[in-house]
C-alpha cells in the first residue's frame, strides 16, 4: 500500500532526526508532491504515524513532531487492500467487539472520556455538513470508546486491525448516505454513553455496524454486477 510506504519513509526520518521533536513538518500538499502520492494517502499515514505517537496534528497549526518517549513501536499489521469478502468478515468480528467496548465505555469512562467521544460524534456531523473529509473524526469516535473501556487487550486489538478499518471506511464512504447514517448512529451511541445506559450504548453500536455490514454487502453485490457486465 502507498500509505505503508509513506509511513515507513516519514518513521526513518523522524528516527534519525531529520525532524527533530518539536519542529514542524512541511504542509500536507508539500508532502504529497514529495511522495508522489495523493493527499487522502499522505493524510492516511499521517492518521498512523499520530496513533503511533510520533507526531502531533494541530488543525489550524500544523503537524509536529513529538519526543521520543512518545513513540510506540507496536508492529502494525502489514495489509494490502483486502477483498470485499474480508472487509464483511471485519464487520462480523467489530460486531462482536466493539458493542461490548461501547458498553464498558458508558460504565467505566471518565467525564473526560466521554466528553470526547461526544465531542468526535459531533464533529463528524460537523464534517459532513461542510463537505469536509470526515475520516479524522470517525476514527476519533471509535478510538475514543477504545480508550473509555478501560480493557487494554480490547484497544490493542482495535489498534491492530486500524489498516483493516481505514479500508473498510475507503469502501463505504462510496455508498451514497453510508457516512451520514453513521454520523447519526455516532451521535446515538454518544447520548446513550453519556447517559451511562451500558445496555442502549451497546445495542446502538450493534445496529450501527450491522448497518455498515449490509451497505458493504450491497456494495458487493453491485461490484460483482459491474464485473459481469450487468
Amino acid at each position: 500500500m502507498a500509505s505503508t510506504k509513506v509511513v515507513t519513509e516519514l518513521t526513518q526520518r523522524i528516527e534519525q532526526e531529520v525532524w527533530k521533536g518539536g519542529e514542524k513538518l512541511p504542509s500536507l500538499n508539500a508532502l504529497a508532491l514529495e511522495f508522489a502520492v495523493s493527499v487522502a494517502t499522505l493524510r492516511e499515514a499521517l492518521r498512523i504515524l499520530e496513533n503511533q505517537g510520533y507526531i502531533l496534528i494541530e488543525h489550524g497549526r500544523g503537524i509536529f513532531v513529538r519526543s521520543q518517549n512518545y513513540w510506540r513501536k507496536e508492529s502494525p499489521l502489514e495489509l494490502d487492500p483486502i477483498p470485499m469478502g474480508d472487509l464483511v468478515s471485519l464487520l462480523e468480528f467489530r460486531e462482536i467487539l466493539e458493542p461490548e467496548m461501547a458498553r464498558l465505555a458508558a460504565e467505566r469512562g471518565t467525564p473526560g472520556q466521554i466528553k470526547g467521544i461526544k465531542e468526535a460524534a459531533a464533529q463528524m456531523v460537523e464534517d459532513l455538513a461542510g463537505g469536509v473529509d470526515y475520516f479524522r473524526s470517525d476514527i476519533a469516535f471509535h478510538d475514543h470508546i477504545a480508550q473509555a473501556s478501560s480493557n487494554e487487550v480490547m484497544s490493542k486489538v482495535m489498534k491492530g486491525i486500524s489498516d483493516m478499518l481505514s479500508e473498510s471506511r475507503s469502501q463505504t464512504k462510496r455508498i451514497q448516505g453510508s457516512p451520514e447514517k453513521a454520523a447519526h448512529f455516532h451521535m446515538l451511541i454518544a447520548l446513550a454513553i453519556e447517559q451511562r445506559n451500558g445496555k442502549l450504548a451497546k445495542e446502538m453500536m450493534y445496529l450501527h455496524l450491522q448497518d455498515v455490514r449490509e451497505d458493504v454487502l450491497r456494495l458487493k453485490e453491485s461490484d460483482q454486477s459491474s464485473d459481469r457486465g450487468i
